[in-house]
């Protein structure tokens, strides 16, 4: 008799009730939170070609619009100079 009442005691039945959330817990994250964030970490993969693709694109477009700028720049400087060089003779003057 004290066999049965081992089973059926206060502690024996929470511990049967915390395998059984761990094993149902176990079970709902095999089957569908695992194959979810499976499918995320793809869809996530794809986005990554997708932007690298276009970046290779876009990249070298960037970079000769930088360059060109920057030519502009220089050139707008050396205006600058020039202008200040030429104010200047005329307030001498």
């Amino acid at each position: 008799m004290e066999k049965k009442g081992k089973w059926f005691s206060a502690q024996s039945l929470i511990v049967m009730i915390i395998v059984v959330l761990l094993m149902t817990y176990m079970g709902v994250d095999t089957f569908k939170t695992k194959p979810y964030i499976k499918q995320q970490v793809e869809e996530v993969k794809i986005q990554y070609v997708e932007l690298s693709k276009f970046l290779d694109q876009k990249i070298p477009e960037i970079d000769s619009t930088l360059k060109d700028q920057g030519g502009k720049i220089i050139n707008q400087t050396k205006d600058i100079d020039s202008l200040k060089k030429s104010i200047n003779k005329k307030i001498r003057q």
